[in-house]
This record gives structure tokens, C-alpha cells and sequence, in this order.
């Protein structure tokens, strides 16, 4: 039904000629803004010295506008093919945002990359044209997805997304999204930098980004001076610790007896569900009161949504519908396969 292509939303300003360097456009972007350019993705944790991605910025950032360009150009869409584009903003910046983001991104632009970056050649200049731009709350998104995606949900069901910068909560009704059930919380990072705490009182890490970290949260373990360091039983810490100020408390603000007599299914979405340690609290807490489950690719449900979203507005084949999560650790693009 649809394809997804994602890369790192890491980015570095650079000056220096890379020729060779990556095997495809999705592992090489380098793209030009303004007088400067940019790596991103793969390209820039293999290249950068201290690539960079503020957590939750202003659709009018320098760093959103890069991705969003990354993002089209890694689509492969055609030159001058009218797009109809979904994006998201977590709940507690979505009205901030909402007309800054289809301000920005509606509209024509040239998308100016280096193709001898993965060794082809030619000038490297997309025009693409934004014809439509929607902006959605990230978990209504995900509601969206499982009401319209392969499982097609009916009844009433929590929805609680476990992204890098924020947790996202909801409620969705057959009549509607509930509210009181809306929210935003911090979100995974919160857990990478009790791990970071953790980690400085015996290492060095002055060299490690936050990203950098993520990446060690996640595969479980992290090179210092040339030992590998396991990581799993202070990431477990870091994720119980994070579960018991964070977590919790929005949770349980959510999961009340007023809405438990609407449903009592949750679903979990975003990248932190594929962490057991957090499941396990979650079941620990609810497991007795509500059925809790884990849905396929929970990193990719608000792409799907969102590209879903985009086809409401296709009338004909002359526009693309494309679905795009400007993510804080990842950047994922969906198009339709038809």
C-alpha cells in the first residue's frame, strides 16, 4: 500500500567536497541552503564532527526546513509533481505551530543537492511544488492510521506514542479524538540524559551528542577509550526512573475512570515501544485494567497516518500524496505504492 524510506535527522553545516563517499542519495544528502551546505542522515553521523537536531523546533528553523527538503528529495519524487503533504507537530505545539508550518512549507521550492556525493553527475536541482499542506497533532496521526491503515480499529481506544522528544497521549472515539485525553509529556530523551548523569560520574563525554547516545540507549552498549561499555542495566534504571516522574503521572491523568468507561484498550506506538524495560511498566501498571498492545512498526504508525491523511485530498493522478515525520531522531517519508 505504501513505501517508506527514513534516515537519521541528523545534520552539519560543511564546506568540504565529498565525491564517492555514499552508495545511494538516501545514505549521501547534501543539500544547499542558502550560501551553505548541509549534510544530513547517514551522511552526516559518517562525516560530521558534531552533527546536530534541536529537539522540537519552529517549522521556521533553519533545521526543519532542511529536513523537510531531505525528506522530498529522498521521496524520489518528480520534478514539478504537485504534492499534497501531511506533517505533524506534538500536541503542545501544534496551535504555536500549525499556520507557521503551512506557511512555510506550502509553495514552490528548489532543492539544490550534490550528486557526486554517491557519484553521479548532473546539477542536482528538484523543483518541487507543495500544493497542500496539513498539519496534524502526531497521535491523532496514529489514530488516523489504525481507524484507516490494515487493522482498521472501530470502537474506542488510547493511543500513547513514545517518541524521542515528547510521550503523546490520546483518546479516540468513533465520534471523534477525546480532548481532556490530549497531551504532551517528555518524551525518551528524558531517559537518555538520566543515562548520560549516570554515565559522567566515571566517563568523559563531552564528545557525545545527544543523538550520539540515543543510539547508544538503543543498541545497548557505547565505546569509551576503546572498551565497549554495557549499558543495559543502567538504561533499565534510566527507563524505570523516567517511567516513575514522567510516565506514570500522564498516563494516569489519562487512563481515569471517567475514560475507562469509554474503552479499555491501549495501543502503543512511536520508537520507545520497542524497549521491553518501559513495556514492562506499562504492563506492571495497566495490565490489569486494560488490554495493552504493541502495534507493528510503532515507529512508523505516524507516517502512515499522515500519508493517509494526504490521500483524502487526492481528486485525481495529477497530485502525490506523501506523508512526512520531521522526527527528532529519524525522518520518515511515506508514499503511496499506486
Amino acid at each position: 500500500m505504501y513505501t517508506i524510506q527514513s534516515f537519521s535527522s541528523l545534520m552539519q553545516a560543511t564546506n568540504s567536497p565529498l565525491v564517492n563517499t555514499a552508495n545511494s542519495l538516501l545514505t549521501g544528502l547534501k543539500i544547499q541552503m542558502g550560501q551553505q551546505w548541509y549534510i544530513c542522515g547517514k551522511l552526516a553521523l559518517n562525516e560530521g564532527n558534531s552533527p546536530r537536531r534541536p529537539l522540537n523546533a519552529s517549522p521556521e528553523s533553519l533545521e526543519c526546513q532542511l529536513l523537510f527538503k531531505a525528506a522530498i528529495l529522498s521521496s524520489g519524487v518528480s520534478a514539478d509533481t504537485p504534492l499534497m503533504v501531511t506533517i505533524g507537530l506534538p500536541n503542545s505545539t501544534y496551535r504555536l505551530y500549525r499556520e507557521t508550518a503551512e506557511q512555510t512549507l506550502r509553495g514552490k521550492h528548489i532543492i539544490q543537492s550534490d550528486p557526486a556525493v554517491y557519484g553521479e553527475d548532473g546539477s542536482g536541482i528538484l523543483p518541487i511544488e507543495v500544493a497542500h499542506i496539513d498539519v496534524l497533532p502526531e497521535v491523532v496521526s496514529c489514530m488516523v492510521a489504525l481507524r484507516r491503515g490494515e487493522s482498521c480499529e472501530r470502537g474506542a481506544f488510547f493511543v500513547f506514542s513514545f517518541g524521542f522528544g515528547t510521550l503523546e497521549t490520546g483518546l479516540s472515539t468513533d465520534e471523534g479524538v477525546v480532548e481532556n485525553a490530549m497531551g504532551s509529556a517528555p518524551g525518551m530523551h528524558y531517559a537518555v540524559n538520566i543515562l548520560r548523569e549516570q554515565l559522567q560520574q566515571t566517563y568523559d563525554l563531552s564528545f557525545q551528542s545527544i543523538q550520539q547516545l540515543d543510539e547508544a540507549f538503543r543498541n545497548g552498549y557505547l565505546y569509551i577509550n576503546r572498551k565497549k561499555i554495557d549499558l543495559q542495566g543502567l538504561r533499565k534504571k534510566a527507563i524505570q526512573t523516567y517511567y516513575a516522574e514522567i510516565v506514570s503521572p500522564a498516563l494516569g491523568d489519562v487512563v481515569n475512570d471517567r475514560n475507562l468507561a469509554k474503552s479499555n484498550r491501549i495501543f502503543l506506538c512511536g520508537g520507545g515501544a520497542h524497549y521491553g524495560d518501559l513495556i514492562d511498566c506499562i504492563l506492571e501498571e495497566f495490565g490489569d485494567i486494560a488490554g495493552v498492545k504493541i502495534v507493528d512498526q510503532p515507529e512508523s504508525l505516524a507516517v502512515k497516518g499522515y500519508l493517509l491523511n494526504s490521500m483524502r485530498y487526492i481528486q485525481d493522478q495529477s497530485k502525490l500524496p506523501v506523508g512526512i515525520d520531521l522526527g527528532n531522531i529519524q525522518t520518515r517519508v511515506a508514499l503511496a505504492e499506486n
